[in-house]
């Protein structure tokens, strides 16, 4: 009978429990056991939100723009916002926050852009409808657990859906 002798281990090689509480450890720190699964803390909420340059709509419609208000209604529910002074150089953000557990639907979004100079004249209105998407902003199997759809306005192109 022919017998194969072990090698044996290299003198610096770590011992075999050593390999086998690092292979644990490892296993446990990359989510391995649910249980002790640890999240983050990020926030958020269901809802909508639009983004656009104030300094688009002024200058198409030939308007100040610190006097430039934006409103934005999805679902029923309606925000507005109206821009301070040196608002209107940077890309603006403007959102309604909808119920938490609203779902993966289609929502009705209505966006206007009026300037208050010299009375109150319309500069932008656009209704479009954005489906919101399931987000989980602290991984997978962590609440909260938001619906969001984002869309662009622009002066030019109109209201379109934001790509995520």
């Amino acid at each position: 009978m022919l017998r194969h002798a072990k090698a044996p281990l290299p003198s610096n090689a770590p011992p075999p429990s050593f390999l086998v509480v690092l292979l644990c450890l490892l296993v446990t720190a990359c989510g391995g056991i649910d249980e002790d699964r640890v999240c983050t803390d990020i926030g958020g909420y269901s809802g909508v939100s639009v983004r656009w340059k104030a300094a688009g709509f002024a200058d198409s419609a030939q308007a100040d723009p610190d006097s430039l208000v934006a409103r934005l209604c999805a679902q029923g529910v309606c925000e507005s916002r109206t821009l301070g002074e040196d608002e209107h150089t940077s890309e603006r953000h403007t959102s309604v926050q909808l119920d938490e557990d609203i779902g993966e639907v289609t929502v009705p979004v209505r966006f206007t852009v009026t300037s208050r100079d010299g009375g109150e004249r319309v500069l932008f209105d656009e209704r479009t409808d954005v489906t919101l998407r399931k987000s989980r902003p602290n991984g997978e199997h962590c609440p909260p657990t938001l619906f969001q759809g984002g869309l662009t306005a622009d002066p030019k192109r109109g209201l379109t859906a934001t790509g995520r």
